[in-house]
């Protein structure tokens, strides 16, 4: 899993919370275009002190860095703003705290194989589009070595994008039961005659120089810009006297990109990609994109291709035999090899819709997840997600020309039963993103819409293998059913959108959070003060996150996070121990008043809050969130060790919004600069009649030591609240299913005793209170000065 991590801690021992300074920026070190740069990088550092500065115009900016003695070197691109300085005590120099997670939360771009080199190619199209200005680049060492070995980092600009080669490995035969790949037919030594342009006197040789013409093809008409390796196989799949798979394609895996699995390159989150496409989008190798190398089965092959040695046979389709030819054959009763290559790899590219259409695997429709390490359709550890080639695709009612999405928002799978029924609808299932529909390839797009939407094959009954991810246009490559075709046609405007388009596009939107108590709503009673600490233009604005949950005994307790807002994600300082989400306890008084809050290198914690495109998450989806203004996911991981942690995915929202903020208004995280040991969250917002509302949540040590926490609510009368402190009795574990009710015994009072607010003054205040142990005891303040930690609302 991929954790969040950076920026200045702000817990503070002998305080409860206290700002760093921003931290002064390095002296920057500018590459020259196309110059290699040279300079050593011992095992278990990084740095993050390089930038190049693009021109505009340029149409691809290629990055790469290689270092000598077989070093394990990772390299990672940010555009408009540096990543942080390394050094800092929540920024550490050694990789063995901060690893290529913390810096790919920070990235745009990143190449993390286990090899001695990497690349990355960013393009006018790619996710985080290239333009002109600072492109900022880190490296990391993460060999155990004790070396400091030649590291190399070369930038260079090209005025035109480059067209990558489609590679094909012929001899990849594989190692295991479920890896076979019969190569030996690509070199079948059975003479034959020169047929068609193609020179190859043996069988062997014709097959090979007939899958790489049909790879040529593809390459001139598509022109894909990072390298692509198809793993080129061949096995006995049967057939009939009627009917026969004549060969298959796939890519090799799919990627998503999810808090716990960032990926940052793909353009829709929470959204299937197949592995070609995100190798596309990510400028980079299938191993450098995953992470990995040979040593632990990574070979940077994106597509499998297969084909029927059984083609050919007298028992099967009449003996119908493959044609190797360069130019269209005569002989209409032989099979079209190059075509079919070309129509098997485009599916390898990309063209291939998830949404399920064999009833054996799980209901008709159904989204795909994971399950058990692979993609599932029931059963799901995680998931069920939308994937990119169906989120394309539209339902259409033929009767009165109307359309709703293929995929869209729903809950809890309720969109099965539309996607089942337009699998067999023959004609309401179509391709609705707009590059193909206005495409003059598309034989419909002089028609009003949806008419002019391209056809989705979809017969009664359904036609596994075909069925969705196939066209039903006349003579199209992607048809359905095999015609020889050798031109792309619809599949290239249809690949556009999938991430194979060339067209320049928009930097990303990135969500926008704001200071407020978050919460969700299929966990009652836990939840996260989310308050603003520090403006910081440089590195994103610095939130603080208290996390108020349960323990597994169902006991109040919290745990705190502080860091950067990055992209529109919540990024958490590492402490010394690697944790983002830090728990403490409490020793011994340090002076009057003073508690000593010390966090535990025993527990593990981390934190990241993603507020972009959440209404896609799954976690989103099991209740109707419709018409929330902002959400997030907060991925969360609590345990012993980053290893054996409980985790979850949780979809919060703001329990108040920033226009229903009272005036004055005393929202923030409050603390006690003379007393520490304590503090609180106050929400105030306008209650009924116009009147002020408040919320507090106040974190403060048990009889044992222990962080925990209660609430109280009422109304501010003369800039004064008098509140009465309950305690939920009834708290649940943070991954048990909530109880019917929430339960709550008082167990204390509170006074707050706010000042006037003065614009550009912190404001101050007052707070009494008792709280009162279970068993005896109690932890009171009298008139304890306290101050707002974080900014003041609507600064």
């Amino acid at each position: 899993m991929i954790r969040r991590s950076l920026r200045p801690a702000l817990l503070a021992l002998c305080a409860f919370l206290v700002l760093g300074a921003a931290r002064p920026l390095l002296a920057q070190s500018a590459l020259q275009n196309g110059v290699p740069l040279q300079f050593s990088l011992p095992a278990q550092t990084y740095t993050s002190n390089y930038y190049i500065d693009v021109a505009a115009g340029t149409k691809q900016l290629n990055i790469s860095v290689s270092s000598s003695s077989g070093a394990d070197v990772d390299l990672f691109v940010r555009y408009g703003t540096p990543f942080p300085v390394a050094g800092s005590a929540s920024f550490p120099t050694s990789p063995q705290v901060v690893g290529e997670d913390t810096l790919n939360r920070w990235s745009h771009y990143h190449a993390v194989s286990s090899n001695a080199s990497e690349s990355i190619s960013v393009l006018p199209s790619s996710r985080v589009p290239l333009a002109a200005g600072r492109w900022y680049i880190a490296v990391i060492n993460s060999s155990s070595a004790l070396a400091s070995p030649s590291t190399t980092l070369t930038a260079t600009e090209l005025a035109a994008t480059q067209v990558a080669s489609i590679n094909i490995d012929f001899n990849n035969p594989g190692t295991g039961a479920n890896d076979v790949c019969n190569v030996a037919p690509w070199t079948d030594a059975t003479a034959v005659s020169p047929v068609g342009g193609n020179p190859g006197t043996t069988l062997g040789a014709q097959r090979q120089n007939a899958l790489k013409y049909a790879v040529q093809q593809i390459t001139q008409q598509l022109q894909p810009p990072v390298p692509i390796t198809i793993r080129a196989c061949w096995d006995s799949l049967g057939g009939s006297a009627t009917s026969a798979v004549i060969a298959h394609a796939t890519p090799v895996t799919f990627l998503i990109d999810e808090p716990d699995f960032g990926g940052y390159v793909l353009p829709l989150r929470y959204t299937w990609y197949s592995i070609t496409e995100a190798v596309r989008q990510g400028g980079t190798g299938q191993c450098s994109l995953i992470g990995g190398g040979p040593n632990n089965g990574c070979d940077n092959e994106e597509i499998e291709a297969v084909f029927n040695t059984d083609i050919g046979s007298s028992t099967v389709i009449g003996g119908r035999a493959f044609y190797f030819g360069y130019s269209t054959g005569s002989d209409p009763s032989a099979i079209d090899f190059v075509s079919v290559a070309m129509h098997e790899l485009t599916h390898g590219m990309g063209f291939i819709g998830l949404a399920n259409t064999d009833a054996t695997l799980g209901p008709i429709g159904a989204k795909a997840g994971i399950g058990s390490g692979s993609i599932a359709y029931q059963n799901l550890d995680s998931g069920p997600y939308d994937d990119v080639f169906d989120v394309q695709a539209a339902i259409v009612n033929t009767a009165d020309n109307t359309y709703k999405p293929f995929m869209g928002y729903e809950v809890n799978g309720s969109g099965d039963a539309a996607r089942a029924g337009a699998l067999i609808s023959v004609n309401g299932l179509r391709w609705s993103e707009q590059t193909a529909v206005a495409a003059s390839v598309n034989q419909l797009h002089g028609l009003n819409a949806p008419a002019s939407f391209p056809l989705l094959y979809a017969p009664n009954p359904i036609s596994n293998g075909s069925t969705l991810s196939h066209t039903v246009q006349a003579g199209d490559l992607m048809n359905a059913n095999y015609n020889a075709a050798r031109t792309m046609g619809l599949s290239v405007p249809m690949l556009a959108p999938l991430g194979w388009g060339s067209a320049a596009v928009a930097a990303p939107n990135y969500g926008q959070p704001f200071p407020s108590n978050w919460f969700d709503r299929s966990h009652g009673g836990h939840g996260i003060d989310f308050q603003l600490a520090r403006r910081d233009p440089v590195y994103g604005d610095v939130y603080i996150l208290v996390f108020y949950t349960y323990s597994d005994s169902g006991e109040p307790e919290w745990y705190l996070a502080t860091g950067n807002i990055v992209d529109g994600v919540f990024v958490g300082s590492l402490d010394n121990d690697g944790n983002t989400l830090l728990y403490s306890t409490y020793g011994a008084n340090t002076g009057p008043g003073q508690l000593n809050p010390t966090p535990q290198a025993s527990v593990y914690g981390s934190v990241i809050v993603d507020f972009n495109q959440a209404a896609n998450s799954p976690a989103c989806r099991d209740v109707d969130r419709t018409g929330t203004p902002l959400l997030g996911i907060m991925s969360w991981a609590i345990g012993s060790s980053a290893q054996s942690a409980t985790t979850g995915d949780w979809c919060i929202e703001p329990l108040v919004l920033p226009n229903q903020h009272a005036a004055p208004d005393f929202t923030g995280h409050w603390f006690s600069a003379t007393d520490g040991g304590w503090g609180m969250e106050v929400l105030d917002f306008n209650g009924d009649a116009g009147s002020s509302s408040i919320f507090v949540l106040v974190y403060y040590p048990d009889k044992n030591g222990l962080p925990t926490w209660a609430v109280a609510s009422g109304t501010i009368s003369n800039f004064t609240a008098n509140l009465q402190l309950l305690e939920r009795t009834n708290g649940y574990c943070r991954t048990c299913a909530p109880p019917p009710t929430s339960q709550t015994s008082a167990i204390g009072s509170m006074t707050l005793k706010f000042n006037p607010v003065t614009a550009g003054v912190t404001p101050t205040g007052t707070a009494t209170y008792t709280i009162n142990y279970a068993g005896g005891g109690s932890f009171s303040r009298t008139n304890d000065p306290i101050t707002m930690l974080s900014l003041p609302p609507g600064q």
